[in-house]
């Protein structure tokens, strides 16, 4: 889709020691309106989240431009859209890609300025796109599609919606918990309580427990001062 100047090709192929500066810089233009208007123009067909041009100059990747959509109706809404049209006076050929992730399909080799084969690896070579035109076309697309933000509002709303009746539920069970602990508690208490009442001798056992602890002269002694009562009572009378 994106038609490369010379210089572009030149400039893939690891020669822009040879190109000078004014003439990369035109380059570099070229391509970032060629970015900006792409971006903002297939933006209308659902919320772009990635948007990259390939640097190759294989024949079955040179042009390409990869689209990564926020969801796949988003995705199916641009194809039907672009499907027939034309850029640059040629027909846009729309497809759905294979690649789902673009880290690991980019050549990292290419980004470190190493890779053997230049422009012609099978890799891809992603054109570097500078980072204030990047936030330009993402602002102007929430500018012009604030309905793409409230998308994000209703997830994160959902979001901490579930967050907060799981919180609502926590909170229950611990009131729970420490209801049913304290109840427990207050159980043990209780039959800790009961035992020891239960436990403790009653009087008649102290007594009696009183008179096994006596000895022997002592009951001798406690006998004589009750007979002694007795006969000072006048004891029993004789018929």
């Amino acid at each position: 889709m994106y038609e490369n100047p010379t210089l572009a090709i030149a400039l893939a192929s690891g020669d822009d020691h040879l190109i000078p500066d004014e003439k990369i810089a035109e380059v570099r233009k070229h391509f970032e309106e060629f970015y900006e208007d792409v971006f903002l123009e297939l933006a209308n067909y659902g919320e772009i989240e990635e948007l990259h041009v390939l640097n190759n100059i294989g024949a079955h990747l040179i042009g390409n431009v990869y689209c990564k959509f926020a969801t796949e109706d988003d995705a199916e809404n641009c194809l039907k859209k672009v499907t027939g049209r034309f850029y640059g006076g040629k027909p846009i050929t729309a497809e759905y890609s294979p690649v789902t992730d673009f880290r690991e399909a980019r050549c990292r080799q290419f980004e470190e300025g190493s890779c053997a084969r230049g422009g012609h690896c099978n890799f891809m070579h992603l054109k570097p796109v500078s980072r204030k035109l990047k936030n330009y076309v993402f602002e102007t697309m929430y500018q012009e599609h604030p309905d793409y933000l409230q998308r994000h509002k209703k997830k994160k709303g959902s979001k901490g919606e579930r967050k907060r009746s799981k919180d609502r539920g926590e909170k229950k069970k611990k009131k729970h918990r420490s209801r049913s602990r304290s109840r427990s508690r207050s159980r043990s208490r209780s039959r800790k309580k009961s035992r020891s009442a239960s436990h403790s001798p009653s009087a008649s056992k102290v007594k009696e427990d009183k008179h096994k602890e006596m000895t022997s002269e002592e009951r001798r002694a406690m006998i004589a001062m009750w007979d002694q009562e007795d006969d000072g009572n006048g004891g029993p009378k004789e018929g």
